[in-house]
């Protein structure tokens, strides 16, 4: 009995990190288009070298459609960018050189 207990518990710990870590998606940081100007861009997270603000204005200059997301997933030592389909293909390389060059 006591072995169920601990284990359920280690669960419940394992998935209480997960989600403090960024969610079950794993991202250390999302970014969502709620509205337009920086005011509409939710930032949850913290992305490496950027300010909240500073992210918040470069992408709302991008005007990306509302519901747009950009999440920074963990890939070993790297941030892998990952994007919802409503970010246009020809701003995803604008976006990676934002987040990779400007540490």
């Amino acid at each position: 009995m006591e072995i169920v207990a601990i284990a359920i518990a280690l669960g419940v710990l394992a998935l209480f990190i997960i989600v403090a870590r960024g969610g079950l998606s794993g991202a250390r940081f999302t970014i969502t288009i709620r509205g337009s100007g920086p005011a509409g861009v939710h930032v949850q997270g913290a992305v490496p070298g950027h300010t909240a603000s500073d992210v918040a204005a470069f992408v709302a200059e991008l005007g990306l459609p509302r519901d747009a997301r950009i999440q920074g997933i963990p890939s070993g030592e790297r941030i892998e960018l990952r994007f919802s389909a409503s970010v246009p293909a020809h701003l995803h390389q604008r976006l990676r050189n934002f987040f990779y060059l400007h540490r």
